[in-house]
């Protein structure tokens, strides 16, 4: 249940934007993308009339309900593409951890965007990614960025060695903070255990990464009084009524015995990512300086899951998209969890940017 729940973290966003759809201008439709040996569950809701925006979910691993919430921010206005990635939710079930790799799933996407581009042609096609959605957009700009007219990256990354030398640099600095303002001799051993085994998981180099992940992402912050996830964790009720909504399993196709499935699926894919030393040490920061399409980088100034630094490094590596064409925006009092925390300050940013290049 702890995934579960923080898969939506990642995913959840307020409908604060109501709009007045008008339902006869709008197709709601699934169908199953052919990839290389497998095949992508799709969901395409939105004005066919109107610009593309293809989804990238969280991860890698988690599943695309974006359509609960981006309903009333965009599509409206744009035809909204929500596929699951190799292996995740609907899509089929896929266990070769050989075909479970980055440059796999950059090449499933050139496949997903090249079949919705013949299936709804003439329209500018446009990419939203979340957390390692952002990842995910830049790594496929690098190879195809020819085919997008604009991308936004929303608490993305584009070094995921960062992410973790950042969150250990963070703990390590209030682990020895708290060491200083406490007399208490159970609480300074515990401090004094968590320096130790911060020292040992930033030496390993990083190559199986998914228990040392859990251990500084979920366990320590809990003795050193922050959460990675939330600058706001009284937000997270919100989590809790949703998953009480049956409303919500209807509208996005699902039941409570299917999430759970979904959810196992996330657990393997992730796990098989976070064990690939190549997967945790991914910088391509000097890479995405070849791309020149336009940039939304967007971000909660409190965010540990990416480091507080990570939407500069990768506006600063941008080099060669123009000025004009590329924003930087941090959220003040949010971390990961965006959408749950300034939904406002966050759906304003990314209207205006899609509206602005499209």
């Amino acid at each position: 249940m702890k995934k579960l729940i923080s898969l939506l973290l990642l995913l959840l966003s307020l409908n604060i934007f109501a709009q007045n759809i008008d339902k006869e201008h709008q197709i709601d439709t699934e169908f199953f993308i052919p990839i290389e040996k497998s095949n992508l569950y799709t969901r395409v809701v939105g004005n066919p009339d109107k610009p593309i925006i293809i989804t990238l979910h969280g991860g890698p691993g988690a599943f695309n309900v974006d359509h609960e919430f981006l309903r009333n921010v965009f599509e409206k206005d744009y035809l909204m593409v929500y596929f699951d990635q190799r292996g995740s939710g609907k899509s089929d079930e896929w266990k070769d951890k050989t075909m479970l790799t980055t440059d796999q799933f950059v090449k499933d996407l050139d496949i997903v965007v090249d079949y919705i581009k013949n299936k709804y042609p003439d329209k500018k096609i446009n990419l939203l990614g979340s957390s390692w959605g952002g990842m995910y957009g830049f790594l496929y700009l690098i190879k195809h960025q020819d085919k997008i007219n604009s991308f936004i990256s929303n608490s993305g990354t584009a070094n995921v060695q960062h992410n973790s030398l950042a969150l250990i640099k963070h703990e390590r600095q209030l682990a020895n903070e708290l060491i200083k303002k406490t007399d208490d001799a159970a609480k300074i051993k515990r401090y004094k255990e968590i320096l130790k085994e911060l020292d040992v998981i930033e030496k390993s180099g990083f190559k199986s990464f998914f228990k040392d992940m859990n251990t500084i992402r979920y366990e320590f912050p809990k003795d050193l009084g922050f959460d990675v996830y939330w600058a706001q964790p009284d937000k997270k009720v919100k989590i809790d009524q949703l998953l009480k909504d049956p409303d919500f399993y209807t509208r996005n196709k699902y039941t409570p015995e299917l999430l759970e499935k979904v959810m196992a699926r996330f657990e393997y894919i992730n796990e098989v990512f976070h064990g690939q030393e190549s997967y945790n040490n991914l910088n391509i920061l000097d890479e995405i300086a070849i791309i020149k399409t336009p940039i939304l980088v967007i971000q909660g100034e409190l965010d540990y899951a990416i480091g507080t630094e990570s939407g500069k490094m990768i506006y600063k590596a941008l080099k060669n998209v123009p000025k004009k064409d590329k924003e930087l925006v941090y959220i003040k009092n949010a971390s990961h969890n965006v959408p749950a925390e300034e939904p406002e300050q966050l759906y304003q940013s990314l209207t205006a940017f899609f509206a602005k290049h499209n």
